[in-house]
């Protein structure tokens, strides 16, 4: 971007043909850009100019697809910014595999759309302010978007935007960057003057929001920057060779030519919107609300959000009758007289052996990821040192362990740290990731140390109930550990647990009625089949 030409093309772009943020992010990033490749593939962006920033604004302007803009990172990171972003990059891909310059170049500027917005904190929750203050922001922002730029160019510790290498780090940095810019949400909404940017758009932003806002503004060319340069070396490792080089100087003078036209629609689209934050501050001021001049991007989010938490709901409330069912096929299938209650061995005789009693069969529970016929170490809280004490003790599988009374085992590990009481916990979180599916070893260190042992009360509980004690416990100074920096689980993967645990009992249930239960000679469990 240091000849001639790209510069002149820049400047005009700049001054003219950039009606919106987005269409200033798309142009101030490609100076940013940094690598051979990169320059080639922004060479084609600045070449077909008009496609790109027709690009960047399409997901505005055409596809109106307002819940792709998003990512609410208070709300499960609702939005469906990431998974769409994915689906342009592969397109800009292909059209780069195939030459497609024009093509890939419109592909470039909606891709760089998805990935910018939710860099901006309005995009990233919504609150009931919003429907008022959402596009009065937004327009302050436009208007105050170049002393912004420079005030992250001259600030010496701006923040730049550096991607990972793993095989998604597309959404990874769309999720993370959402992360960044939610914690300004807050002190975005609090700080605008509606009044002032009334009157005066840039008058709205305060020093802090200002503050705020020109790092995000920052991470957005930063990030976009780096995109190109990945897009570019992944476009030239799949094609085997380099992209071409495009020259610019028809690109300018063809830019140049279009000034007067430009500037004339950029006049024309900024009265309109001028004009549209007008009449919604002057509806909220004299009803208190706003309903006629809502903006579409608001409306349509509102509709989209309602049919999540309906649908949420709805889903709620099938997995409640459905555990409900399971239940019920639990307490009806079998007559209680021939019960053996799980928590029961558990809590009162934990020494009882479950070789007979619990299903651990790999054959038939492929996808649980702990058998008894596995070693010992892969049991949860047991490392190599530990399953070397037990090994010393002949206690070298799952099995072996979970046939042993924590008592005995106690006694000849003779450790002060390894205690009866600790054993029992440990084969609870045994048990537990041997019935159910896809458990990690965290998830059942978690699950035990919040009181849920067994498969029955985790069947029997609400989830939500599960879910709160589950995250007390993980910001414990035990849970931490357990967790050791990954995030705790979310209501829906407690959701999967209860589920799970249900089908897990109905599975012991009907394997009980099938075979003589075994028993121990404690008198605590001496019903026999």
């Amino acid at each position: 971007m240091n000849n001639l030409p790209d510069r002149c093309l820049l400047t005009i772009l700049r001054a003219a043909h950039c009606r919106s943020t987005h269409h200033h992010f798309a142009i101030d990033a490609l100076p940013l850009v940094s690598t051979d490749a990169g320059h080639r593939l922004a060479s084609h962006l600045m070449r077909h100019h008009q496609r790109y920033l027709a690009g960047a604004k399409d997901p505005d302007k055409r596809f109106r697809d307002f819940h792709n803009h998003v990512i609410h990172v208070d709300d499960g990171y609702w939005g469906g910014a990431p998974r769409v972003a994915h689906q342009w990059y592969d397109r800009l891909q292909k059209y780069l595999r195939q030459e497609r310059w024009s093509d890939a170049a419109h592909a470039a500027g909606v891709l760089s759309h998805y990935f910018t917005d939710p860099i901006q904190p309005l995009h990233t929750g919504q609150k009931i302010e919003e429907k008022v203050l959402h596009r009065p922001i937004e327009w302050s922002i436009t208007k105050s978007y170049a002393s912004l730029f420079m005030q992250w160019k001259t600030d010496p510790t701006r923040i730049v935007f550096q991607l990972s290498d793993g095989p998604g780090w597309l959404g990874d940095a769309i999720l993370q960057s959402a992360r960044v810019a939610h914690q300004h949400y807050e002190t975005l909404i609090e700080h605008y003057d509606l009044q002032a940017g009334r009157v005066d758009p840039p008058a709205g932003l305060d020093r802090v929001s200002r503050g705020c806002l020109s790092q995000l503004i920052g991470l957005c060319v930063t990030g976009w920057a780096r995109v190109i340069e990945r897009a570019a070396l992944e476009a030239e490792l799949a094609r085997n060779c380099p992209l071409p080089h495009q020259g610019t100087s028809l690109a300018c003078v063809l830019a140049g030519i279009r000034v007067p036209t430009q500037v004339w629609l950029r006049r024309i689209e900024h009265k309109v919107e001028q004009k549209k934050v007008r009449n919604l501050i002057d509806e909220f001021e004299q009803t208190g609300s706003v309903s006629k001049y809502l903006p579409s991007e608001v409306r349509v989010l509102e509709k989209v959000r309602k049919v999540h938490r309906r649908e949420k709901e709805f889903t709620k409330a099938l997995l409640a009758r459905k555990q409900q069912a399971t239940v019920r096929i639990l307490e009806e299938s079998i007559p209680q007289e021939d019960t053996v209650s799980h928590e029961a061995i558990v809590a009162q005789e934990a020494s009882v052996p479950l070789h007979g009693i619990v299903s651990f069969d790999s054959k038939r529970e492929p996808q649980v990821r702990l058998h008894v016929q596995d070693e010992l170490v892969d049991a949860p809280s047991i490392g190599k040192k530990t399953a070397a004490r037990f090994a010393e003790i002949g206690v070298h599988t799952v099995g072996d362990f979970l046939s042993a009374t924590p008592e005995a085992m106690a006694e000849k590990l003779a450790t002060r740290w390894i205690t009866v009481e600790t054993l029992r916990v440990w084969r609870c979180q045994a048990i537990l990731m041997c019935q159910l599916p896809e458990m990690l070893a965290r998830e059942t260190q978690l699950l035990v140390g919040a009181g849920f042992a067994t498969a029955d009360k985790i069947a029997k509980s609400d989830a939500e109930t599960i879910l709160t004690a589950v995250q007390r416990y993980a910001s414990s100074h035990s849970g931490l550990r357990y967790l050791r920096g990954a995030e705790p689980p979310d209501l829906q993967r407690v959701e999967e647990w209860v589920g799970e645990a249900a089908l897990a009992l109905v599975r012991q249930k009907r394997a009980l009625a099938r075979m003589p239960v075994q028993v121990s000679t404690h008198e605590n469990v001496s019903k026999a089949a």
